[in-house]
C-alpha cells in the first residue's frame, strides 16, 4: 500500500474509532466516537458518522446508542448503511438514547452525502494567469465582492504560512486555507483545505491553480493532502479529479444542529 493511503487510513482510524485496514471487504464495523479527537480537542461530537469504502462500511457512534445502532449494522451489506433506511433507523436510536440533545435530521438524498478524496502524490504543476502567494490581514480588503466564508488571511493557518491567495496584480480572486486537523498529532503529515474563488472570477481555472499550488506546496512540507466536499458538489468534486486527487470515502454524519 502507498505511503499516502497508510497516513490516511491512520487518520481515519483515529477519528471513526476503528482500524480501517482490520475492516474486511464485505464487514461493517462498530465503534464508539473518539472523544479525544472531537470534545477533548474542541471539536464538536458527532453522534453518528457512517464512513463507506467501497467494499467495507465504518460507522462511528455515541457511546450512548452503540448497543442498538451495533444491532441495526450487525449482518448488514456495507452498501445498506448508505441507504437511507439506515440513516433513519439510527437516527431514531440515537434521539432515543439521547433524549436531551438537538440533533440534525438525517440527510435527505445521496447529494448531501459527503466525500472524501486524498491526494497520492506529485501533484501537476497547473500554470496560469496570476500569482500564488502566502497571505496575510492585510490581504482582506483585496478581495472582490461578497465572500462565502471568513478571509483566509484573518485565520490561524495564516499565522502558520498555510493560507495562500491567487492574485491578479493586486487583487486576490481564489484563496485557499489549511483546516485545523482533528487529529492533533498527525497535523505534521496531513493537510486538508478550504477553498474560495471570488464569484465573478469562477470558471476561469483560478480554482484549479490555487489548489494545484496549495497541494504542491503541503507535499513539499511532507503532508499528505485531504480534500472533502458534498456529493452533490460536481464542481468540487471535478476540482479534486482534476488536479488528480483519489476518492477515498463516501459518508453520512448526524450532529448537534448546533456543531
Amino acid at each position: 500500500m502507498d505511503y499516502a493511503r497508510q497516513i490516511v487510513d491512520r487518520y481515519w482510524s483515529i477519528r471513526m474509532g476503528v482500524c480501517i485496514p482490520d475492516v474486511k471487504a464485505g464487514q461493517v464495523a462498530v465503534a464508539t466516537c473518539d472523544r479525544r479527537t472531537y470534545g477533548e480537542l474542541g471539536f464538536s461530537c458527532r453522534p453518528l458518522w457512517v464512513m463507506h469504502l467501497g467494499d467495507r462500511a465504518m460507522v462511528s457512534v455515541h457511546p450512548a446508542a452503540l448497543a442498538e445502532v451495533s444491532r441495526l449494522a450487525f449482518g448488514r451489506d456495507p452498501n445498506m448503511v448508505l441507504d437511507g433506511g439506515f440513516m433513519a433507523e439510527a437516527y431514531a436510536a440515537l434521539t432515543s438514547a439521547l433524549p436531551s440533545a438537538r440533533l440534525s435530521h438525517p440527510p435527505q438524498s445521496e447529494g448531501d452525502m459527503g466525500i472524501k478524496f486524498y491526494h497520492p502524490g506529485n501533484a501537476p504543476e497547473v500554470s496560469g494567469e496570476g500569482e500564488v502567494r502566502l497571505l496575510t490581514a492585510a490581504d482582506v480588503d483585496k478581495w472582490p465582492g461578497p465572500r462565502g466564508g471568513m478571509p483566509a488571511g484573518t485565520l490561524p493557518c495564516a499565522a502558520r504560512g498555510e493560507a495562500f491567495g491567487l492574485f491578479l496584480d493586486d487583487l486576490c480572486v481564489a484563496e485557499v486555507m489549511t483546516h485545523d486537523t482533528a487529529v492533533a498529532e498527525m497535523a505534521h503529515l496531513i493537510a486538508d483545505d478550504g477553498i474560495e474563488v471570488a464569484q465573478e472570477y469562477r470558471g476561469r481555472g483560478y480554482g484549479k491553480a490555487i489548489f494545484s499550488a496549495w497541494t504542491r506546496e503541503m507535499q513539499r512540507r511532507g503532508r499528505v493532502c485531504l480534500h472533502g466536499t458534498w456529493v452533490g458538489n460536481a464542481g468540487s468534486v471535478g476540482l479534486a479529479r482534476s488536479v488528480g486527487y483519489i476518492e477515498y470515502a463516501r459518508n453520512w454524519s448526524i450532529h448537534p444542529e448546533d456543531d
